[in-house]
Parts: C-alpha cells; sequence; structure tokens
C-alpha cells in the first residue's frame, strides 16, 4: 500500500465534521425509509418481520461502518470504494466499484430520490404531472447550486439535515401513539416467517440504509481527514438508525396492513391514517424535504469520485479538471446522468438494482480490508474481523435472495460489472499498444 497523504489543509477543506456527519444523514435518509416498508411489507406479511429487517439493516450497516471508518484513518483520500479497493486488492476492481459508484451509488439513487420527492410532493398538494418534470427541475436546480456555488451548496445542505431530522422525530412523536395503540390491541398482523423474504426484503433495506459510507468519498475535503471520517460515519450512522426503527414503527403500526403493502408512498399512507389529509399533507412535503436533501448530498460526494478517477486516468480526464479546488465538470455530469435515469426508470427498478449493486461493492472492500489485516499481521483484530465476517455472510444473504426473487436486478448488477471490467482491460491494453508503439 503507498503512503497516505496528509490531511487536507484548511484552505482546501470544505466540509467540517459536523457537514460530514450531515452528509452521512443526509445521504442515508432517502428514497428507502418512507418506501421500502411497504415493499417489505408485501414480501414479509407482518410488520414484526419488516421491523426486524430493519434493525438486521442496520446492523449490516454498522458492521461495514468498522471496516469503512479503520479504512478512512490509513487511506484518508476522497473516492470511497475507488480509492480503497485499487490500494487494497487491486486497480481493476477499484475502477470497477468507481462505476458502480458512478451508476449505482450517485446517479441512481439521486434519481431516485428525486421522483420520491416529486411523489410525495404531489401528495402534499403539488402539481400532478405525466411525465417527470419535477423531479427533472429538483435535479437540475442541485446539481447548478454544487456546481457554481459549493460553499453555499453546504451551508444550503447543513440547514436543510437539520430541518429533515426534525421532520423526522415530529412524525415519529405525532405518529408514536397511534402505533402503539394497534400494538396494544394485538392489531399488527401475523404471517409465517420466510427466510428468503427475509433477505429479498434486506435488499430494499440494505439500499435504504445505504448511504453510511458516504463521508468515505470526500475525505480529501474534509477538515481533519480520515480521524473526522470515522467519527462521523459511527455518529451519522448510529443516528439513522435510531430515526429508521422509529419512522418504520409509525409507519408500520400506524396504518392497516393492507393499505401499505406493495405501496411506495407508505409514508403518506400512515400520515393520512392517523392525522387525516392535512396531516398528510404537511408531512409529505417535509418528506419531500428530506428527499431533496438526500440528492443534493449526492451530488456533493459523487463527483468527487469521479473526478479521482479522471485523474487517474480510469474516466476522460474532463471530469478530473477542477475550478478553484472543486470538481465543476464532474458535478454537472452527475446531474445530466441522473437526469437520464429519470425519464428512464420505475423507482421500484432503481431501488431494486441499487440494493444488491451497494451491498457487493461494499463487500469486495471488506475483503480488501481483511487483506491488508493479514499482510500487517497475523492476528487479526477480533472485534472488526467479526463486524467484517458479519458483513460478508449478510451480502451472500442478499445477493442470493436478489438472484432468486429478483433476478433482472442481479443481471443489471453483473452487467454493469462486467462492462466495467471491460472498459478497465481495454483502457490499459491500448495504453500498453501505445507505449510499445512509441
Amino acid at each position: 500500500m503507498s503512503a497516505a497523504p496528509a490531511s487536507p489543509s484548511k484552505s482546501a477543506a470544505l466540509i467540517d465534521e459536523r457537514g460530514a456527519i450531515a452528509l452521512v444523514v443526509a445521504n442515508t435518509i432517502g428514497t428507502g425509509v418512507f418506501t421500502t416498508s411497504g415493499f417489505a411489507l408485501g414480501d414479509l406479511g407482518a410488520p414484526s418481520y419488516v421491523m426486524l429487517a430493519w434493525a438486521a439493516g442496520g446492523l449490516y450497516a454498522l458492521s461495514g461502518v468498522v471496516v469503512y471508518a479503520d479504512l478512512a484513518t490509513k487511506i484518508p483520500v476522497s473516492g470511497g470504494e475507488y480509492a480503497f479497493l485499487r490500494q487494497t486488492l487491486h486497480p481493476a476492481l477499484g475502477v470497477v466499484a468507481g462505476w458502480i459508484s458512478l451508476v449505482a451509488g450517485f446517479t441512481a439513487p439521486i434519481a431516485a430520490s428525486a421522483l420520491g420527492a416529486e411523489l410525495y410532493l404531489t401528495k402534499a398538494g403539488g402539481p400532478v404531472w405525466s411525465a417527470p418534470f419535477v423531479a427533472s427541475t429538483i435535479v437540475l436546480a442541485l446539481s447548478l447550486l454544487h456546481a457554481f456555488a459549493p460553499k453555499q451548496g453546504v451551508a444550503f445542505q447543513n440547514v436543510a439535515v437539520l430541518i429533515k431530522v426534525l421532520a423526522i422525530v415530529a412524525f415519529v412523536g405525532f405518529g408514536a401513539p397511534h402505533a402503539a395503540e394497534t400494538v396494544s390491541r394485538g392489531d399488527a398482523g401475523v404471517a409465517p416467517f420466510s427466510t428468503l423474504a427475509f433477505f429479498g426484503s434486506l435488499v430494499w433495506i440494505s439500499y435504504a440504509y445505504s448511504g453510511w459510507n458516504a463521508a468515505v468519498y470526500v475525505t480529501g475535503e474534509v477538515v481533519g481527514g480520515g480521524a473526522t471520517v470515522r467519527r462521523a460515519l459511527y455518529a451519522g450512522t448510529l443516528l439513522v438508525m435510531v430515526l429508521y426503527l422509529g419512522v418504520s414503527a409509525v409507519i408500520l403500526y400506524g396504518a392497516p396492513i393492507e393499505a401499505l403493502k406493495g405501496v411506495a408512498e407508505s409514508g403518506a399512507v400512515a400520515a393520512r391514517s392517523f392525522g387525516g389529509p392535512v396531516a398528510e399533507r404537511a408531512l409529505s412535503a417535509l418528506i419531500a424535504l428530506a428527499l431533496v436533501t438526500s440528492a443534493s448530498s449526492m451530488i456533493v460526494s459523487g463527483p468527487r469520485v469521479y473526478a479521482r478517477m479522471a485523474q487517474d486516468g480510469a474516466l476522460p480526464a474532463i471530469l478530473g479538471r477542477l475550478h478553484g479546488e472543486r470538481p465543476r465538470i464532474a458535478v454537472l455530469t452527475q446531474g445530466v446522468l441522473a437526469l437520464l435515469v429519470v425519464w428512464s426508470a420505475s423507482l421500484r427498478d432503481i431501488l431494486e438494482f441499487v440494493g444488491v449493486t451497494l451491498s457487493l461493492s461494499a463487500a469486495a472492500v471488506v475483503i480488501g480490508w481483511i487483506r491488508l489485516e493479514l499482510r500487517a499481521s497475523y492476528r487479526p483484530r477480533l472485534a472488526q474481523a467479526g463486524a467484517a465476517l458479519l458483513f460478508l455472510l449478510a451480502t451472500a444473504g442478499v445477493a442470493v435472495a436478489a438472484i432468486l426473487m429478483r433476478p433482472m436486478s442481479a443481471l443489471a448488477s453483473a452487467a454493469l460489472i462486467g462492462a466495467a471490467a471491460i472498459a478497465y482491460f481495454g483502457r490499459a491494453r491500448g495504453r500498453r499498444r501505445s507505449v510499445n508503439s512509441s
């Protein structure tokens, strides 16, 4: 492994510790928590099983945090999985992970958050269009903000995240008495437990938690570098886990089961059930804001990966061009790609594809960390090694469930990985030919 670069100077750093925590929270709390419970309930049949899946998803994310936090202190550069894998396993795997970040890590989730925001704005009384004009406006506005006014974009991000957290707390506080009443009456419903369906629901839920690693993509722009990122990963993920369990309980026990099964806007359904149309509109507006901040945070994080890849020669050089110290062209490119997805895919398709693909990418990082540990010592640290093993076992379960229950998503993931590998080796072969001919 090459020597780790120093932490960024204060002049180069854009994000402080609170900003890094906010980035994790904003990136994680997005479309998933307000849409996944309805889909998972359709698979599992009982709210208690869905709550168990949310708790398991939180432990799954925390086990990943253990590994990523350690790597952030050892490889304190921007780039996330791309930077980690090219140093711990092989440059080819780093490029594949970079492509996964480009498509499944940021482009598709930005589109999903924008589409989710449009859905909830409609519930809040906003305009109803047959085409995703509102989602497109959200993506375009955020891309322009972060490309041409990055400091103001981060300030907007931090304030919006605070509003998001307060809104979620209000949602939980307002709905908790109604959910508790449902549980006390014993109206929560029962159903046979299916292990396959449980891991299948983790495909949805792993997507909902997928932003837990957000800060590692911008390590090079965080004050304090890897040490700050480490603290931000733990603090942000633990906060998200608590909020998710609260939100999910209110949704699952605050509305009739049959009204929630398979429904995307499950948060709005629950709000209407316990608060009527006024509560539905108010909470739908707050949920829409939460989804906008999620898209915003990913537009901050994603382009740093592409710029890093371009600077290393893995993507066109223009994406690595900086304006000041910010990758403006990469930000604008990210916006264009997200707009293409907004106009070409459904919300459900995006959630399925992203959940399984990002799990595989993170699992590769965990394997790289294990290799790094074994090279450094014959006695790996037991707590970290246990977390790594838990993450790999859970990822294997999610992958098997995806192949059996959602084969098209698994095929799309395999196609993306294959295309990235072909691009890497084709580019490497072209460079060798150029060197040999000169």
